[in-house]
């Protein structure tokens, strides 16, 4: 009974530690796309109205994409859960920063970046856990 009790110990961990990773990886490449979107937008001058807020919605997809493929390598099972997860913890890390701006709150696009961050998330992740390993033929 204590064998069965350690193991399930051990993949809680690992199952912690993808899901922290993969939140690391996600928000880091959300931050990194969106100095880089910063940059050309600055070098471009001109942006129509309302462009923003889908941009970064666009590149906050990206992220959990990112986030929740991590995360679903790392543990190669429970796609779904480990990317709904992923997606969730994101979320609330990015609606937390969002609090601190001068129009933070709820909006429309608090409700769009929780649908996209979930979904996006657990596509990666779903799609990491269903990948095949390349066959290695040794000659």
């Amino acid at each position: 009974m204590k064998a069965v009790s350690s193991k399930l110990d051990s993949i809680n961990k690992k199952a912690i530690k993808a899901v922290l990773f993969g939140v690391l990886v996600g928000i880091l490449i959300t931050t990194i796309l969106t100095m880089l979107t910063a940059a050309v937008i600055t070098l471009i001058g001109k942006l129509p109205d309302g462009a923003l807020e889908y941009i970064s919605l666009a590149l906050l997809g990206v992220g959990g994409l990112s986030g929740g493929y991590i995360s679903g390598r790392i543990l190669r099972k429970n796609g779904l859960f480990l990317g709904i997860t992923t997606g969730f913890i994101m979320f609330i890390i990015v609606f937390l920063a969002g609090l601190g701006s001068v129009s933070g709150g709820l909006s429309i696009f608090t409700a769009l970046k929780f649908i996209v961050l979930l979904l996006t998330a657990s596509a990666g992740a779903v799609k990491a856990v269903n990948k095949k390993e390349k066959l290695r033929y040794k000659s």
